[in-house]
C-alpha cells in the first residue's frame, strides 16, 4: 500500500467512525484530548467526553477514538525518560519487537467507553489506564472480553482517592456493539463500575449474568462511583457484627475485605491475630499509606511500624485502625472504618 492509499484509508476509516458515534451519541467536540505519554505511540488517537444527547439529556459518554485506526496495533513504544527535554510533550520511542496480531480486525479491534449520568472526570482516568494495558502492555482487553463473556478488573485507581472496579462487556440495550469500518468491523466495548459483592457473585454466576442483572436493576451499563449494591442494596450494620465467622462469611461475599495489620511486604504474616476485616474503602485508604511508608522504609527513612485497631461494644470490625511509623521521617494516620 502506498503512503497515499494509506493516508487515505485512514482518513475514511475516521470519518466512518465519526458518524458512527454521531449518530448512536451525538455530535463530537471540535477538539479530541490528547494523553501525552502516547504521542508518536497512537498518532490520531485521542479520547473524546460528549454529552450523549442522543441517548438521554443527562447521559455523558467518555470514549477512546482511534484503536481501530489502521495502523495500529503501535509498532513502537516509549522509553521511559527518554525525552530530550523534560519540557517537551515529545517522547523518545523505540521500536517493540512482538507486535501483537489480530487477523481480521480493524486495529485493535474496539473502542472501549464509559457511560455516566452526570459530567465526571474519573472516567477518563479510566480510559488511560485502559490505553495503558492495551498500547503500551498488549493485554488484548477484547480478546479477553470474547474469551470469558466479559471482564471484571478490581482496583483501578481513578483519582488521588478513588478506586473502581469495573465489568467491561460488549455494548448492549439499545447501544450497538458492532460498527462498520473500512478496515473492518469495530466492537464498541463498555466498562461498567461494580461493588465487589457484585464482582463476587459474578465469580460464581458469569458476567453475562452480572450484566444482565444490573439491566434488570435498571442500571444497565451506566456508570456511578458510589452507587449501592444491587444484591445487598442495605448498608452493613458493623456492629451487629460479632464474630470471625461472620466477618470471613461477608467478606467472602465481597462485602467486606480482609487486611493485614502488619502488612506481608513488611514481613508480616497471614495469621489471624494479624488480620482484620475492613470496608473496601478502609482497605484501600490503608493499602495508600503502606505503600507510603514502604517507599520511606526502603530510602532508609523509616524502621519502626505499627498498626493498632480500635473497637466499639462486641463488634469484631474496628472503627478505626492507627498507623505510627517514626524513623528519620515519621507518619502518624487515623484510618476510620465505622
Amino acid at each position: 500500500m502506498t503512503q497515499g492509499n494509506a493516508d487515505q484509508l485512514w482518513d475514511e476509516v475516521h470519518d466512518a467512525r465519526q458518524a458512527f458515534y454521531e449518530e448512536v451519541f451525538g455530535k463530537l467536540p471540535p477538539d479530541i484530548l490528547k494523553p501525552e505519554h502516547m504521542t508518536g505511540v497512537w498518532p490520531g488517537g485521542g479520547l473524546y467526553k460528549l454529552k450523549a444527547e442522543q441517548l438521554g439529556s443527562d447521559t455523558w459518554l467518555y470514549t477512546t477514538f482511534g484503536l481501530t485506526n489502521p495502523d495500529m496495533p503501535t509498532r513502537v513504544s516509549p522509553i521511559p525518560g527518554g525525552a530530550a527535554d523534560p519540557d517537551q510533550a515529545e517522547l523518545t520511542l523505540e521500536r517493540k519487537q512482538n507486535v501483537p496480531d489480530y487477523p481480521g480486525r480493524p486495529g485493535y479491534g474496539y473502542e472501549i467507553a464509559v457511560m455516566t449520568q452526570s459530567d465526571e472526570e474519573w472516567p477518563l482516568w479510566f480510559l488511560q489506564w485502559a490505553l495503558n494495558a492495551e498500547i503500551l502492555n498488549d493485554v488484548d482487553l477484547l480478546g479477553r472480553v470474547e474469551n470469558h463473556n466479559g471482564l471484571t478488573v478490581e482496583d483501578i485507581r481513578v483519582g488521588d482517592s478513588d478506586w473502581v472496579n469495573v465489568l467491561i462487556a460488549p455494548a448492549s440495550t439499545s447501544v450497538p456493539d458492532t460498527f462498520g469500518l473500512p478496515n473492518g468491523t469495530g466492537r464498541l466495548l463498555i466498562a461498567t463500575t461494580i461493588t465487589d459483592d457484585e464482582m463476587v457473585w459474578s465469580k460464581a454466576h458469569g458476567r453475562e449474568t452480572l450484566l444482565n442483572k444490573l439491566a434488570s436493576a435498571g442500571v444497565g451499563q451506566v456508570s456511578h462511583l458510589t452507587r449501592a449494591s444491587i444484591l445487598n442494596p442495605e448498608p452493613l450494620d458493623y456492629a451487629e457484627i460479632d464474630s470471625r465467622e461472620q466477618a470471613e462469611q461477608l467478606a467472602n461475599a465481597g462485602q467486606l475485605r480482609k487486611i493485614h495489620l502488619f502488612p506481608l511486604e513488611f514481613g508480616g504474616e497471614d495469621h489471624a491475630s494479624n488480620t482484620v476485616y475492613v470496608s473496601k474503602a478502609a482497605s484501600l485508604n490503608k493499602k495508600g499509606v503502606d505503600q507510603k511508608i514502604l517507599r520511606l522504609a526502603e530510602q532508609g527513612r523509616i524502621n519502626s511500624y505499627t498498626a493498632t485497631p480500635s473497637y466499639h461494644s462486641n463488634s469484631f470490625i474496628p472503627t478505626a485502625i492507627q498507623i505510627e511509623a517514626s524513623g528519620e521521617q515519621a507518619v502518624s494516620t487515623r484510618i476510620d472504618v465505622w
